[in-house]
């Protein structure tokens, strides 16, 4: 995304927003945006983003930034904090992954993610929630959901308001997708996927009757080549995991599929994060536009791309 703040746009017919890949994202006060993997909510017309604060880099705190062209943000909260939201946060623990989901049900918002010792031996999750999106989180649960070790993840909700922690488990051999109750508390339900295949950052896109997963390989912070599958059932059917994009994914890492629904047409954006680049804390965030053609995606980086948020044409 641009390097340099913009002025506040508010999307028309006739208004495209220039996004370059490759560059530090700076928010309207000129401060680095730190919120890698992040997790998205589009909500009221407003894009939200939240993700890891790595300017301590192994003691991530969690912080929030909207956007309404996700090109110009500007930093709302931190909303998850070392030693304040939980006193071993910082200490014995640290949080990877959070992702934000909003709960129509409850009118809560929640973010549920990997909640780790620095040796990755507590293979935990958690769940937090807030009344506002921007406020400060408490801890609703923590632990291994049903009882299963659980580490790199990501978030789905359904169309039909069904919320899914999907992660990789018992020692990154598998991808668990764990229904959630109906307040997105706690996982109630549990199926295997992708026995043995060592998949991780998992990020799941429904379109028309499929739904679509993109994974990575378990490399550490190397980039690998990405793998997608679909289905029609969330729990069963899964495709074979096929090549797309380059052999390192374009030097990224999955973390969310974005979907524009405009006036004329939907894109679809993929998020990455481009990792150690040139370490930790400066590691990049990645977009592009894909595109899908019954199950078949067509996904090719592009340096820099113009959209229309409005209609949701991009060129």
């Amino acid at each position: 995304m641009t390097m340099m703040p913009t002025a506040h746009i508010c999307a028309q017919d006739n208004q495209w927003t220039t996004i370059r890949n490759g560059q530090i994202w700076l928010t309207d006060n000129g401060d680095t945006v730190q919120a890698h993997a992040p997790g998205f909510l589009h909500k009221d017309g407003k894009w939200y983003m939240v993700g890891e604060d790595r300017s301590k880099a192994f003691r991530p705190d969690v912080n929030l930034y909207s956007s309404s062209d996700l090109v110009t943000w500007h930093f709302e909260n931190k909303i998850i904090r070392n030693h304040v939201t939980i006193p071993e946060l910082g200490r014995r623990r640290m949080i990877e992954r959070a992702k934000l989901m909003y709960n129509a049900q409850t009118g809560k918002y929640v973010v549920w993610c990997h909640y780790e010792s620095f040796n990755y031996a507590a293979s935990e999750a958690a769940c937090f929630e807030c009344d506002s999106v921007n406020g400060d989180y408490k801890l609703v649960w923590s632990g291994r959901p049903l009882d299963i070790k659980s580490r790199d993840c990501n978030v789905f909700q359904d169309t039909d308001g069904s919320a899914y922690f999907i992660s990789t488990t018992e020692e990154n051999q598998h991808l668990g997708l764990f229904r959630l109750s109906d307040d997105y508390h706690q996982a109630v339900e549990h199926t295997e996927l992708f026995r043995h295949q060592r998949r991780e950052a998992p990020a799941i896109i429904k379109i028309g009757q499929y739904y679509f997963m993109f994974s990575s390989a378990c490399s550490g912070w190397d980039p690998n080549q990405c793998k997608m599958s679909y289905s029609m059932d969330l729990r069963q059917g899964w495709s074979e995991l096929a090549n797309i994009g380059d052999a390192i994914a374009y030097d990224t890492q999955a973390a969310a599929i974005l979907e524009i629904k405009g006036s004329k047409q939907t894109t679809y954006l993929y998020v990455g994060d481009r990792w150690m680049d040139p370490d930790l804390p400066q590691s990049k965030i990645i977009i592009f536009p894909i595109t899908f053609d019954g199950t078949q995606c067509e996904f090719n980086y592009r340096e820099q791309f113009e959209i229309n948020l409005a209609t949701g044409e991009w060129r």
